[in-house]
């Protein structure tokens, strides 16, 4: 009876919701955090965006470095990434290698992948790893679990840039990123109607409710726009903006959504 009666009572305790630090940045917690890519194809668009980004005041970048055939040689990233950091001062810097099969530029192996990944995690300048979770290549790899010991957070990350699943494949999808051990569960789809943009801001305010992890949503192009805008009202950590190029269509200039996001919060 008495053993009972503590396991209701477990039942019955709110669920802890987790956040991420990254330096005095606190994803999960108050209003959604702006996250700024640069696309840059050689050091010098780098460095230009990586201005026009730190200019524009976001709280996070995305170093989409999938653009650049440079990110192969080590000497070479590296002196770039220290050039970038002194640009940015105190922003923290999201590493990401964005396959060829989820909108990215270019085609990498599995080995190629995990090689790049676990050196980004393993420079100081690097705050924060984007893994995508599901590709088949790597997902049975424990990417996630390498770059955790590198003592690096995860963004698992799965993008349909061609479609937007439906309510029964969303929550497996949300199931299979929360399984990976990512500390951010993070989701990108193309609607083809405003019901699915709908469908996906239900299922991200539904899956904020019952999952301790940050998530990080947007239904993309223009049609999906609101739900770039929308974190507060469904629990979307995390929105991305452009500064110089955007790096998904849809994405809105980072000043005007710091405005959007900021008049919201007000309003609450």
């Amino acid at each position: 009876m008495k053993t009972g009666s503590v396991r209701g009572k477990e039942r019955d305790r709110p669920m802890e919701k987790k956040t991420v630090r990254l330096k005095n940045l606190i994803i999960g917690e108050g209003a959604p955090k702006i996250c700024v890519p640069i696309t840059g194809k050689n050091r010098e668009e780098i460095l230009a965006q990586g201005r026009e980004a730190a200019a524009a005041g976001p709280d996070l970048l995305e170093w989409r470095a999938d653009f650049w055939e440079g990110i192969r040689e080590r000497e070479k990233a590296c002196r770039v990434l220290k050039e970038l950091r002194g640009i940015l001062k105190e922003i923290p810097i999201l590493f990401t290698i964005r396959s060829r099969e989820e909108g990215g530029v270019r085609s990498v192996t599995s080995e190629e992948y995990l090689a790049l990944n676990l050196w980004a995690a393993g420079q100081q300048e690097i705050s924060m790893v984007d893994i995508e979770v599901m590709h088949p290549l790597w997902s049975g790899k424990d990417v996630v679990k390498q770059i955790h010991q590198a003592g690096k957070p995860v963004i698992g990350s799965r993008h349909y840039f061609h479609r937007t699943p439906e309510r029964e494949e969303l929550k497996e999808i949300f199931q299979e990123l929360g399984d990976s051990g990512a500390d951010i569960l993070k989701l990108a789809v193309m609607p083809a109607s405003p019901r699915e943009v709908l469908r996906l801001m239900e299922a991200t305010l539904e899956e904020h409710g019952s999952r301790p992890q940050p998530l990080v949503t947007m239904s993309m192009g223009d049609l999906g726009m609101v739900s770039r805008i929308s974190g507060s009202l469904t629990g979307s950590a995390v929105t991305f903006g452009s500064a110089a190029e955007a790096s998904a269509p849809g994405q809105l200039p980072a000043e005007e959504l710091r405005k959007i996001l900021e008049l919201l919060e007000k309003r609450k």
